[in-house]
């Protein structure tokens, strides 16, 4: 048996965030199981055994007054690669082949991280389970970085297959060692309670403000769930900064990132680098809670200012998420506490994203239990009028009645029974009483020597927003969707014996690109094959514009990359499908799926509104190669809609922008930021026109001449927020972009 490492993870408060950056996993699949190598023939390496009773009695713990981390997963140290453990073989092509699996008893799933990871251009690498149900990959050279780690998100279940390989001509080998294996011994996100948890039951879901704060939906899109090295959750908050440039600067708080304190010297820039960050982690419902959207991530972040004598640590992302995330840059105050009402928006035990209201004024506290935090630098919440705290909310905001954050969470004593006494460190203190740059918020949220202690909120997309369009949520009774069944199966689901499609439709005002869908689906088999549809047609679904295999996955930081982890569909959840382009639409489409493939018994459907409740009817279903309202359609025969939601851009102009005339020019930014495309419209315009990209400090970076559709290249540009401006004789366009 291989030598490891035994490292029992300690007690982490709520997790810290990672530099942000999207990684996407590249395609490809592994060798079938079956072939030349049986499953059987798959050596595995097997885990120590350790006492989950005892990490539980751990888990409770508190340090002083701070949460204690909310763990779900215990952490062996390995050095497996491929000259100590493993098979390896090569195909008839000359292709290099190594296997390893890795099997520790008991785990509800299992992650690793590559302690090192360089690949050659044309090599892959895929990790999967025993079954090879649940694939991740491939990850190949794209995913290379500085720092060359590689951390893997989670594959269900005990036993974990590694699979590499590696072009006849490779111009080296690959490097690859496995340095870390966590075994999951509570489900990870969004499951039922088991041991260890604490009843979250008095603290509502976000969605509960939904029809009644506008403000506060807006504010809970900077809170985001983080996931630190594959282990620990916590909470952070994308904020602005006074050069209301974009960056995407993430707050949270210090002992997140050092495990309570317990870490000497801690390598912030290294902890900073392996957390993932999920936005719109969110109940689609008030109430029943439901799982929320895991698709929307990003991975990998810096470390820019961490200061632990007030527990402050701020973070900055790789880059920006892109529009369709729908992030917003939260606003702070930083010289003083504002003022009640206060919020509280958390990921408590990495649930969906709930909500604390408290009426009360704030008041200066002294938190000394753990380590001697500066005197009166933490504000002391007395009592909540609505919810509490818990493990993993560590590092969340706390929001004044301006939408300005005040503080964030270090700790506290409050619960169900008693929703007292919660402690969030204050920004004042955190501002600028260290002159080092890492361990100041001045620096970073008011640069170039600014005097402003307080800054508002951005919307960093404002002049190209995405819109989420829901029929479902405008009809005012979301929380009444139910799966309507007839004869035991649901009228929207997929009938073995004779195969149908349904659709939602919307009317897009004028052109729009369509990113992707959320979709609300009860419980499902994940060995099911599910389209999502995309079709046109003014009268009826007609043309089909697109199609995307239904996969739904969560991912893991990956030192600046993503990767993605199948989830398990078992039980009622919203999903977030990113379609690979945007697809253009215009007036009347129509979103919905379909089900090639499913055994006898199996279904998928979409939630859909009851009967008798709404006057119109929006959904669609295809018998026979012709599609129906579901209102005529005899099997159905009720006026209702079904829970998808497309997210659309209209092609980034809004009417607020200066664009004198729609037929004048188009502007068009890539989906990767990395070009812009300027379409002259009028015919006298090429040319007899020029562009200009100035910064958002009003300093001119480019310009050029219009001859037809110019490709401006965009990647020399640092990120941030500019202003790309279109002149001819007798007219101006104006647009925004984010870089």
């Amino acid at each position: 048996m291989e030598k490891f490492k035994l490292a029992g993870i300690l007690c982490l408060l709520f997790l810290v965030l990672p530099n942000l950056r999207a990684q996407i996993s590249h395609g490809g699949e592994p060798l079938p199981l079956s072939s030349l190598r049986s499953y059987e023939e798959i050596p595995f390496v097997e885990m120590p055994g350790f006492d989950i009773k005892e990490e539980f009695r751990i888990d409770s713990l508190t340090a002083g007054d701070l949460r204690n981390g909310f763990r779900f997963a215990y952490k062996f140290l390995t050095d497996l690669n491929r000259g100590n453990s493993g098979t390896s073989f090569i195909l008839p092509d000359g292709t290099k082949v190594w296997r390893l699996g890795i099997y520790s008893p008991g785990a509800l799933s299992l992650n690793v991280l590559f302690s090192e990871y360089e690949l050659p251009e044309g090599a892959q690498l895929f990790l999967y389970d025993a079954q090879q149900r649940h694939v991740l990959g491939a990850f190949t050279h794209q995913n290379n970085s500085e720092r060359e780690v590689l951390p893997v998100a989670p594959v269900q279940g005990d036993r974990l297959i590694i699979e590499y390989q590696e072009p006849p001509k490779a111009a080296f080998p690959g490097r690859l060692t496995i340095g870390e294996v966590n075994h999951a011994y509570r489900t990870w996100k969004g499951q039922e309670p088991s041991e260890g948890y604490t009843s979250l039951d008095g603290i509502p879901a976000l969605a509960c403000y939904a029809d009644t704060s506008a403000q506060i939906q807006t504010w809970g899109r900077s809170v985001v769930l983080m996931i630190i090295n594959g282990t620990t959750a916590c909470t952070g908050t994308l904020l602005n900064n006074t050069a209301r440039d974009g960056k995407p600067y993430l707050l949270t708080a210090s002992h997140c990132l050092n495990k309570s304190f317990s870490i000497s010297n801690p390598d912030y820039e290294e902890i900073a680098g392996s957390i993932v960050c999920f936005y719109n982690y969110n109940s689609p419902l008030c109430d029943p809670i439901l799982r929320g959207t895991e698709e929307l991530s990003t991975a990998s972040a810096h470390s820019r200012a961490v200061y632990e004598f007030t527990d402050m640590a701020l973070l900055e992302l790789n880059e920006l998420p892109p529009a369709y995330y729908q992030p917003y840059l939260a606003g702070w105050d930083a010289s003083g506490k504002g003022s009640a009402p206060y919020a509280c928006i958390q990921h408590p035990q990495y649930s969906t994203k709930r909500i604390s209201l408290s009426e009360g004024n704030l008041s200066a506290y002294s938190l000394v239990d753990v380590i001697p935090f500066y005197s009166e630098a933490h504000w002391l919440v007395d009592e909540w009028s609505i919810g509490y705290t818990a493990g993993g909310s560590s590092g969340s905001p706390l929001f004044d009645k301006t939408g300005k954050v005040v503080g964030a969470l270090s700790g506290g004593k409050s619960s169900l029974a008693s929703p007292r006494n919660d402690y969030f460190y204050s920004l004042q203190k955190s501002w600028d009483l260290r002159e080092a740059d890492n361990q100041q918020l001045k620096c970073w949220l008011a640069p170039g020597n600014s005097k402003e202690t307080s800054c508002e909120g951005m919307d960093p997309y404002a002049s190209a927003p995405c819109f989420w369009l829901s029929n479902v949520g405008d009809s005012g009774i979301k929380d009444s969707i139910e799966m309507t069944e007839k004869n035991g199966v649901p009228v929207f689901g997929y009938y073995p014996s004779e195969g149908k499609e349904y659709a939602e439709e919307y009317a897009a005002t004028g052109t729009a690109l369509l990113y992707g869908a959320y979709l609300v689906s009860p419980p499902c088999d994940n060995s099911l094959e599910v389209e999502i549809t995309v079709y046109a047609g003014e009268d009826a679904p007609s043309t089909l514009l697109y199609k995307e295999t239904f996969k739904p996955t969560y991912l893991n930081w990956s030192d600046g990359s993503f990767l993605e982890s199948a989830k398990k569909l078992d039980r009622a959840q919203e999903h977030f499908i990113a379609f690979a382009s945007p697809v253009s639409v215009s007036g009347k489409f129509y979103v919905g799926y379909r089900v090639k493939q499913a055994a006898e018994g199996e279904y998928f459907a979409a939630y859909n509104l009851p009967r008798g409740r709404v006057s119109g009817n929006t959904a669609w279903v295809r018998d026979g190669g012709r599609w129906l309202q579901a209102n005529e359609y005899a099997a159905i025969g009720f006026n209702t809609a079904l829970f998808i939601d497309p997210v659309v851009n209209y092609e980034g102009i809004t009417a607020n922008e200066s664009l004198s005339s729609p037929e004048f020019v188009r502007i068009v930014q890539s989906r990767d930021r990395q070009w812009l495309y300027i379409h002259p419209v009028a015919a006298d315009l090429e040319g007899n026109a020029r562009y200009q990209i100035f910064s958002a400090g009003g300093q001119l970076v480019k310009s050029g001449r219009i001859d037809g559709i110019t490709s401006v290249p965009l990647a020399e540009l640092a990120p941030g927020i500019y202003l790309v401006r279109v002149n001819s004789k007798t007219t101006q366009a104006t647009r925004k972009i984010v870089r």
